[in-house]
């Protein structure tokens, strides 16, 4: 074979050879965006299974006890024992400040036995039947001596269990996170999915989302009692049940979805890091503030951190009483919103909406 025919026989050109390089990169350019639309869709499927889940052991645990889970305060400053109820509009009066113990124990701690978590209920025990936690603020859980209720330290390998079920697969930062506000420096399992309170407007002279005064209900019950959704800090004083939902199961949110980097009162099995407010409206997202990173502005605004929101585009999964599972766009009109976050205001709300 001669010379000249074997240089006929050499590869592309350099021409030729950036002409297929561009070819593919525009065939991965246009399909780029379909495979993550796919694999965004999969997350919202496994996002709503989870939501799904949550609510079948909400229920399963109401029909057991007759009333949904319960969450207890962790010092007596926050019992609402005495203060102004502003459900009943009237005093608590008095209630056994030593009878839950104050031990922080969250509802999410109440499913786990619903949750196919038995064991980990069990060995929780310890935290949240702890008889000597009175008056002891969980923000000595990071001290070992003085750690109490669910701070203690023998259930603290428990309190870091990030389960799979609470944990949104958009979100990177549901994970465990040593940020939490009443866990300074502890690593604890946080929870992409919070009980609603209802519409309180939390902190109303500060948050910027109530200026007008119709973007939530006051006075604020989130450290007192008597909200007007399913779940608050210290339901263990006014249980709630599902004859107590009047609105219709089906247009009550029981439960919907957070971002732990944008909520650092997010601790999964305590009290006061499961529960968000519908008065901000849905998907309101903090951006860091001139001369601070977005930890620093997220814990100088908390009050409007505790809000509802998710990393799946254009809204946000809730579960309502029913069990049925909705993805609530972030355009909702704000007072169905809200409506939608209470079981016993007598809102008429269509299912359009």
């Amino acid at each position: 074979m001669s010379k000249r025919f074997r240089g006929k026989l050499g590869g592309f050109t350099l021409v030729e050879l950036l002409v297929v390089i561009a070819i593919i990169g525009i065939l991965v350019a246009l399909l780029l965006p379909a495979v993550q639309a796919a694999r965004e869709a999969a997350r919202r499927t496994s996002c709503t299974n989870n939501l799904k889940n949550i609510g079948t052991a909400i229920l399963n645990s109401h029909d057991v006890h007759k009333t949904f889970p319960i969450s207890v305060p962790y010092y007596l400053g926050d019992s609402g024992c005495g203060e102004y109820d502003v459900y009943k509009h009237e005093t608590l009066g008095n209630c056994d400040p030593n009878a839950r113990a104050f031990s922080g124990k969250g509802w999410i701690v109440d499913i786990l036995q619903f949750l196919e978590e038995q064991a980990m209920y069990d060995g929780m025990e310890l935290g949240f039947r702890d008889p000597n936690t009175p008056n002891i603020q969980m923000r000595f859980a990071a001290q070992e001596t003085k750690g109490r209720g669910m701070g203690r330290m023998e259930i603290r390998e428990l309190v870091q269990n990030q389960l799979p079920v609470l944990t949104c697969p958009s979100d990177s930062s549901a994970t465990v996170r040593n940020d939490q506000f009443w866990w300074p420096d502890v690593f604890v399992a946080v929870t992409s999915y919070k009980g609603v309170i209802g519409d309180s407007a939390v902190l109303p002279t500060v948050t910027p989302y109530n200026a007008a005064g119709d973007f939530g209900t006051e006075p604020d019950c989130h450290d007192r009692a008597g909200c007007t959704g399913i779940f608050f800090r210290n339901s263990y004083i006014q249980p709630v049940s599902l004859r107590k939902v009047l609105d219709g199961t089906s247009k009550t949110f029981m439960v919907g979805e957070s971002v732990p980097d944008q909520d650092h009162h997010s601790a999964a099995y305590f009290a006061d890091g499961d529960w968000a407010s519908c008065n901000i409206p849905l998907n309101t997202f903090l951006e860091a503030e001139a001369g601070l990173s977005l930890e620093e502005t997220v814990e100088n605004n908390w009050w409007v951190a505790r809000g509802f929101r998710s990393l799946h585009p254009g809204g946000a999964h809730f579960v309502m009483v029913d069990n049925s599972v909705r993805f609530v766009s972030e355009q909702i009109d704000h007072q169905i919103y809200r409506a939608l976050s209470t079981r016993n205001q007598g809102e008429i709300i269509s299912d359009s909406y």
